[in-house]
């Protein structure tokens, strides 16, 4: 028979938002479990976020010397994959064994396992279906996030996805990539500045369909000059193995060969995983059902970051923000979540990011939309960017309240662009500041 543990707190999910969650309850001090059944860490830090951005910075230089070549910088830079890989595994690999020390180190109690609810207060943590120990809690935090979302298609099971991705020992010479979200587009990015060549099967007529139709069409002028290929309203019907090469039968008929098919086309909440109905917890396919306290629908259960079903970017800060907000609601501080403005980036080559009102349908809402080419600027011509451009949408009152940005600076630029959209900024109160001289931030009052 297995053993019992009674805590106040139980949260299932070590990524960024489970283990703020469990350090700032452990410090207010709340007893807390935090479980979980893969990599302590999460996705971001061990096959997300930065070993993603690892990789694109040697993009990005390569890409800043291909700029400059010929005005000022002589020979060509070629991307070791080899090499790159190494230094990308030089940083993951002691992430997940790092993050579980620092439980220790702090105190917080931890179970490596599966987390499967029995009733509204008790999950069973197992690890190889064998149980390992009943958990019983007062309070619960769901933060277990998403996985790659599947494709049913004969040979499926020859794709890869985003983990394997980041993982791959030796780029091939032709990639295949289905898909025309975020990560789509960053692994394209990555994969043809490291000098294969890409192929882009989109299912719909376009890419990146909650971002500002014109600056995604810059975008793909910028990808095209990449060198990387797109068919739309593309799918894959058929995929074999063929010698050492795979052979991708497309919905129109033709096939392609590639050395590795990467399927990047979403990603779906693991939610489906904690036997929720036996914690009175309502969720669909999209996530876990929350109202505006983060609470599920057994007012004992919180679920945040990508699992929970709301209306706001599934991205790192955004977890780690309702994670924190449960916190205080937990320790007795009640009221409904506001969220600021939030920056979205989509991290390819160039980089295209957003943040507040939507730019390419402001103006039938009544804003201002100002459409600036910023190519010829300073900023991008000192590193010879061959395109930048910036899409913002301004209030009656001359508050800037969204933006769109497309450029090698455009994480940079959208967080000063965040910023005085959350403090209501106007050009008035702008030009009041002092920036750095040249800078990316030094350009700000041109934008309203």
């Amino acid at each position: 028979m297995s053993e019992t543990e009674q805590y106040d707190v139980a949260i299932i999910g070590a990524g960024p938002a489970g283990l703020a969650a469990a350090h700032q309850l452990h410090d207010a001090g709340k007893k807390v479990v935090i479980i979980e059944k893969y990599l302590w860490g999460g996705t971001c830090p061990n096959y997300g976020c930065d070993p993603k951005k690892i990789l694109l910075g040697a993009v990005e230089a390569k890409e800043y010397a291909d700029f400059l070549t010929g005005t000022g910088i002589d020979g060509k830079v070629t991307i070791n994959w080899t090499d790159l890989m190494a230094r990308k595994n030089q940083y993951t690999d002691g992430i997940s064994q790092g993050t579980e020390q620092s439980l220790v180190t702090s105190g917080v109690d931890h179970l490596a396992g599966k987390a499967t609810f029995i009733d509204e207060h008790t999950a069973v943590v197992s690890q190889d279906n064998q149980v390992a120990v009943h958990v019983t809690a007062t309070d619960w935090i769901v933060a277990v996030g998403q996985r790659p979302a599947e494709l049913t298609f004969p040979g499926v099971e020859l794709t890869i996805d985003s983990e394997q991705f980041l993982s791959l020992p030796s780029l091939p010479d032709e990639v295949v990539i289905i898909g025309g979200g975020f990560v789509a587009i960053e692994f394209a990015t990555i994969a043809a500045a490291a000098g294969a060549n890409v192929t882009l099967l989109v299912h719909s007529d376009q890419l990146l369909r909650s971002f500002d139709d014109e600056m995604v069409d810059s975008l793909m002028d910028q990808l095209d000059d990449r060198g990387i290929h797109m068919y739309f309203d593309t799918e894959v019907t058929e995929l074999k193995a063929v010698d050492d090469q795979f052979e991708a039968t497309l919905s129109f008929g033709n096939t392609l060969t590639a050395g590795v098919v990467v399927r990047a086309v979403g990603r779906v909440g693991n939610h489906d995983t904690l036997a929720l109905d036996q914690a009175q917890v309502q969720f669909r396919d999209e996530g876990i059902l929350v109202d505006r306290y983060l609470r599920t629908s057994n007012a004992h259960i919180y679920a945040v970051g990508d699992v929970a079903y709301s209306p706001v970017p599934k991205i790192t800060p955004v977890a780690s923000y309702e994670a924190h907000h449960v916190v205080q609601e937990i320790l007795g501080t009640s009221h409904p979540i506001t969220y600021p403005a939030m920056p979205v980036v989509v991290y390819g080559t160039p980089k295209l990011a957003k943040v507040g009102v939507q730019t390419g349908t402001a103006a039938q809402n009544g804003y201002t939309v100002k459409d600036i080419d910023m190519t010829s600027w300073y900023t991008a011509y000192r590193q010879g960017e061959p395109a930048s451009r910036i899409r913002v949408a301004i209030d009656q009152a001359g508050r800037l309240v969204g933006a769109t940005v497309m450029s090698s600076h455009a994480d940079e630029l959208i967080n000063y662009l965040t910023t005085a959209i959350n403090q209501g900024l106007t050009q008035e109160t702008v030009t009041q500041q002092l920036f750095a001289y040249p800078s990316v931030a030094s350009d700000l009052s041109y934008f309203f």
